[in-house]
Order: structure tokens, then C-alpha cells, then sequence
């Protein structure tokens, strides 16, 4: 369940009579219906709750509502609901008896269903007017390329615990261990990839890669130098993977370097703390990971990962991928501007794009380490004051949890030794959190699992 707030309402708090007005939304989308992530997504079932506030002077008695749909693409399929007795100054939900609602397979993402709500009680009687988006995208969701339907390419980050596809960060190092790449300012050197290994990417095969000091990479054969960074999609631009697409100046800092690791079946570029030209003094170490076909995907396209060790300069660059038409594309970040799919880029950043569209659960790293899921269990899920997180194993042993909030920032850690562990609804720092969707993660050596936590009031 995701939970949305709505404005602050400055009203009269003496009104006469009662006097309610709309609170909250909650997405209540659990399997088989739905996909568990929080949100209505196309093609989804599952239930819609909404939270009423009586900021009248007097108790609003035997409330009901009956909510309908602005949108024929968004069914209200059980649209009848109580809400009891609602004290002056009370809020009060339908969460024991939710709205039903189906959302149509073709409505686009993102899009805003306009809802309204005919509430009716003793004596009382008012229209609420407020909106739901279907496949609204947060700092915790894939972002899907585009413009089209459906994409081809989802871009993940680490913070996306909820999806299977969500990379970890794991630095290959290749100084050292690659070939290093002699560039000067703005050049493009053409590498070719190692034998049987082939780059498929948007649907074309690529036995050679081209490598840009300037922080991109081009799939097949490229002379492009761009160092003045663009928005994606853009046809003044080359088809590219750009993981810190800026005017860098490779002559200063450790180089650009290459490496088959066969061991974890990819290839490596990187930039090894390569200085900005402006100012030279500041500099930052990324790479691109390609995984080989071993790593199977629906399309046949290639995997591949972008990982941030450092996190200086950041300011004024491109993030994201470009195909062959120029017309198709993600931006993940240009000149400081994220996407709202998107974590601010840290040290420790992972952001894979794959073409495995979202799915709730653990994947298995590709060509890096074996995981497999964990039986885990949160009860009572919605809570109050704490609630218990456990693993399922056939040993104690120690176990990580991690709790995030809804925009993907880790909130608490808690160590267990016995496989179990209460967490109270605090912070680091020993303060309460807010109500409302919290995501929680557990890791073992070797295993990691997740899931969502509702914290009532």
C-alpha cells in the first residue's frame, strides 16, 4: 500500500456542523490482482482507500460515500462504502471496506484518473473532488524509455528494493587488470569486444564498441567526440550509453581502461578518476558494465550496468542511453535535473538497464554472485508502535535489515543475530517516523529478500 497525502487545507476549524473534507489515498494492490508496489498500474486490480477529515464543529454521524470514476479506462467496480461516525477534528478511512477498482491494460502511464466522491450522513451531504495516477513513477520505480509503448529498456537503480531487477553495487576495478586507453581531449577510440562476445542493443549486434573520453560509450563503430552534453533523446546526439556524459579531460587522473572479466561474464569500461577540463581539479571514477548473452533476457539485448565510486562533480552531465534513431531513449539526469525515477547520483550508485520489465521480488545478480530469496515475514503488517521482521532459515545466523521510506532513503539498520528483530518505527537518530509505506530488506551472507510495511497511526 502507498499512501498519498494531500495539500495542507487551511479551513475554519469552528465551521458549523460537521464538515468533511477529503485526507489521504491509499493503493492497496496485493497479488493475484495486483503487483504489490503501492500504486495502480495498467492491467491492475485492487482496492482504493481514502481517508476523510471532519474539520467541522460537530460529530459527522452514519457517514457513507460512493465513489466514481472520471476515466472509463479506470473501473469503480465496487464503488459503496461506510465510514461510521467521524468526531469534530477525527479522521476516518474505509481500510476495513476499501473501493474495488480494475484499471485497463491500454490507459498509458502516468496518467491522472480524476475521482470523485458523494459523501452522505446524518443530516449532511458533500462532493469531494480529488485524482489518482495509474503508473505514477517514484524515486523507488524503473524508468521505463521512451517515447512509446510499450519500452524496450527499463533503467533500475539500487534504491528500486521492490524489483527483482534492481541492481547491488559491486565495483569491478580494471586498473591494472584491463588495457588502458591513451586519450587526449575529446577523443574516440574504437575497441573491438572480445571473441563471441556480442552487444546486442535495440535489437542490432555489435562486435566493437566506441569508447569517448567524454564519459559515453557508443555500441559498433563511432567517431563522435560530443563534449557539449544534451538531454536524451536528442538527434543532435549519438546513439550512446552515457554513465557521466560531460567535458572531461582524460590526460589527468588514473585514464580510461578496458577489461574482459570472464569470470563474471562482462566487459568493463572505465573511467579512472578522469579530471573534469573545468575545473581540472575535480574528477570522479564510474564504469559501464556490459554483461555477454550468458545473462538471457526476453529481447536478447544485452544487460548493462553503470556504477558511481565517486559522486565530485556531478553538475552539469548527461545520464542515460540513446538508440539508433535518435527518438528513443532515458534520461536519468541532465545539468542536475533528475528524473523522478531516479536516485541522486552517490558514491556507491548502481543503475542497470535491462530490458526485463518490472517485477516484484529477488533476481539474481548477473554474472556476479548466486542469491537466492528468502522466506520472509512482517506481522502485524499494518502496525502500531513496532512490528516484527523474521527470516526464515534452517540456522541462526546473522541477518541485516534495512528499512527504507517511500522514496527509496534508508531510514534504519537493524543487526539480528537469531534471524528476527523488532523494529519501533524510529530513525537512526531515535526519532518517530511518519505513517505511512515503508519498505524493508533482509540480507544474509549469501541472501537477501524484502517487502512492504504499512506504519498506522
Amino acid at each position: 500500500m502507498a499512501k498519498v497525502f494531500a495539500d495542507d487545507i487551511n479551513l475554519v476549524s469552528n465551521a458549523n456542523g460537521p464538515y468533511v473534507v477529503y485526507r489521504s489515498l491509499t493503493v492497496n494492490d496485493p497479488q493475484p490482482g495486483g503487483n504489490g508496489n503501492g500504486r495502480f498500474d495498467p492491467g491492475e486490480t485492487g482496492g482504493l482507500i481514502v481517508e476523510l477529515r471532519n474539520v467541522g464543529n460537530q460529530s459527522a454521524d452514519n457517514v457513507s460515500a460512493t465513489l466514481r470514476s472520471g476515466d472509463a479506462r479506470f473501473a469503480v467496480t465496487d464503488s459503496a462504502s461506510s465510514y461510521g461516525n467521524i468526531p469534530s477534528g477525527g479522521n476516518q478511512n474505509n481500510q476495513s471496506d476499501p473501493f474495488l477498482c480494475a484499471v485497463g491494460s491500454s490507459i498509458p502511464l502516468e496518467t491522472v484518473v480524476p475521482l470523485t466522491l458523494f459523501v452522505n450522513g446524518d443530516s449532511y451531504c458533500d462532493t469531494l473532488r480529488f485524482s489518482v495516477t495509474v503508473g505514477q513513477i517514484r524515486n523507488i520505480d524503473p524508468i521505463p524509455d521512451g517515447p512509446r509503448n510499450p519500452p524496450l529498456y527499463w533503467a533500475y537503480d539500487d534504491v528500486d528494493v521492490m524489483y527483482s531487477e534492481h541492481p547491488d553495487y559491486n565495483w569491478i576495478e580494471t586498473r591494472g587488470r584491463g588495457t588502458q586507453l591513451v586519450l587526449s581531449d575529446d577523443q574516440t577510440v574504437q575497441v573491438n569486444l572480445p571473441t563471441g562476445f556480442v552487444w546486442k542493443y535495440y535489437g542490432q549486434d555489435y562486435n566493437q564498441i566506441s569508447v569517448c573520453g567524454n564519459g559515453f560509450v557508443t555500441p559498433g563503430y563511432s567517431t563522435n567526440t560530443l563534449w557539449t552534453n544534451t538531454g536524451l533523446p536528442n538527434s543532435s546526439a549519438p546513439m550512446m550509453v552515457a554513465a557521466n556524459w560531460d567535458d572531461l579531460y582524460p590526460p589527468i587522473g588514473g585514464g580510461v581502461w578496458y577489461f574482459h572479466d570472464a569470470a563474471n561474464h562482462c566487459f568493463v569500461v572505465e573511467w579512472d578518476s578522469v579530471a573534469y577540463f573545468s575545473p581540472q581539479t575535480s574528477w570522479d571514477k564510474f564504469e559501464i558494465i556490459i554483461y555477454d548473452t550468458t545473462v538471457h533476457t526476453p529481447t536478447g539485448d544485452n544487460v548493462f550496468t553503470v556504477q558511481y565510486q565517486t559522486a565530485n562533480n556531478y553538475v552539469s552531465n548527461t545520464v542515460g542511453i540513446q538508440d539508433n534513431t535518435f527518438s528513443i531513449g532515458i534520461q536519468c539526469l541532465f545539468d542536475a535535473a533528475y528524473h523522478r525515477g531516479t536516485a541522486p547520483l552517490a558514491a556507491g550508485r548502481a543503475i542497470k538497464f535491462t530490458p526485463v520489465e518490472p517485477l516484484l521480488g529477488i533476481a539474481q545478480e548477473p554474472g556476479v554472485r548466486t542469491t537466492r530469496g528468502l522466506s520472509v515475514s512482517a506481522l502485524p503488517n499494518p502496525f502500531r508502535g513496532s512490528v516484527n521482521l523474521s527470516v526464515d532459515l534452517n540456522t541462526s545466523g546473522p541477518v541485516l535489515f534495512n528499512i527504507f521510506d517511500n522514496a527509496g532513503r534508508l531510514v534504519r539498520k537493524l543487526h539480528s543475530s537469531n534471524n528476527s528483530t523488532t523494529w519501533d518505527g524510529r530513525n537512526e537518530t531515535g526519532n518517530a517516523v511518519v505513517p505511512g509505506v515503508y519498505f524493508y530488506r533482509a540480507a544474509t551472507a549469501d541472501r537477501e529478500a524484502g517487502g512492504k510495511l504499512i506504519l498506522s497511526r
